[in-house]
């Protein structure tokens, strides 16, 4: 079974507030098997589902993402966001699900997600099964 480690910034508990609804700008690296398999950004907007796809032939990923802000009970930092992500890989013209995850980081700081395997004591993008990397800040008008 692997490990699913989360690394990044945790959302802080300094101030009650909730952005309203906007669209973010996301940054994302995905490094599969140690191989980064690319940087792509979106713009999504809050609450609304979005997907990138990378693929090429039979092998890719595709990533499914949601940006929200927490709830005024949550006490998060009021530049603070929600990032829920999941992630598949396409073998051999296959989706396989590999995880899901939600990241809680202020906007526009980096947060990073990693599946390991047994016996891997530090995930980083050369030694994780997965590690994704995630940056959204608000997009400019």
């Amino acid at each position: 079974m692997k490990s699913i480690l989360l690394v990044g910034s945790l959302v802080a508990l300094l101030s009650a507030g909730v952005a309203s609804a906007t669209d973010y700008v996301v940054e994302s690296s995905v490094w599969i098997d140690g191989e980064l398999r690319g940087t792509p950004s979106v713009v999504v907007e809050s609450d609304k589902e979005a997907t990138i796809e990378m693929a090429q032939g039979e092998t890719g990923w595709r990533m499914t993402l949601l940006v929200e802000a927490p709830m005024d009970h949550e006490g998060a930092a009021r530049d603070a966001i929600w990032i829920r992500v999941g992630i598949s890989e396409l073998i051999d013209g296959e989706w396989e699900f590999l995880t899901d995850s939600m990241l809680g980081v202020r906007a526009g700081t980096t947060g990073s997600f990693s599946v390991v395997d047994p016996g891997v004591d530090a995930a980083t993008p050369e030694t994780a099964r997965l590690y994704v990397e995630l940056n959204a800040r608000p997009a400019e008008g």
